[in-house]
Parts: C-alpha cells; sequence; structure tokens
C-alpha cells in the first residue's frame, strides 16, 4: 500500500470529521478496516497487514479529529457559507 492510500484514509477522515454529526464522524474508520478485513481473508494472518491496517486506522482516526477540531473552531465563530 502506497502514500496515497494514507491519504485518501486521511482526507476520508477529515472530510467526515468535520461535516458529519455525532456518531457518524466515526464511518470513515470503516473502510480501512473492510479493506484490511478483506486482505486478512484473502492472504491469511499476516504481521505486515496488521500493521498496515492499524497505520491505516490511526491516520483516519487522525482525519476525524482534526476535522472535528476545524468544525468546533469555526461553529464556535459562527463562519457559515453564505449562499446567494
Amino acid at each position: 500500500m502506497g502514500v496515497t492510500a494514507y491519504v485518501l484514509f486521511f482526507l476520508a477522515g477529515l472530510g467526515f470529521g468535520y461535516a458529519a454529526e455525532g456518531k457518524w464522524r466515526w464511518l470513515p474508520l470503516l473502510f480501512p478496516l473492510a479493506l484490511g478485513l478483506f486482505a486478512l481473508f484473502t492472504y491469511g494472518p499476516d504481521a505486515s497487514v496488521l500493521i498496515r491496517l492499524i497505520v491505516a486506522l490511526l491516520i483516519t482516526a487522525a482525519g476525524v479529529v482534526v476535522g472535528g477540531i476545524i468544525d468546533a473552531r469555526t461553529s464556535g465563530r459562527g463562519e457559515h457559507a453564505r449562499y446567494a
């Protein structure tokens, strides 16, 4: 798995962390979890798959947290999009 996959997991977490409400923010954790479980069932238990799964989950969770922080900062000041 290249760096691109981790960037996409972070961006998914960031987007959901910023835009989703409540527990829906944590939905992007299912993306790497589903891919990791598929890899485990396909290739069998392997340490490299488990390490990559853990790293992907941590990066996705970091994206959710950063998105939540950005949302909290903007909603506290009332900076919302103005539609014409």
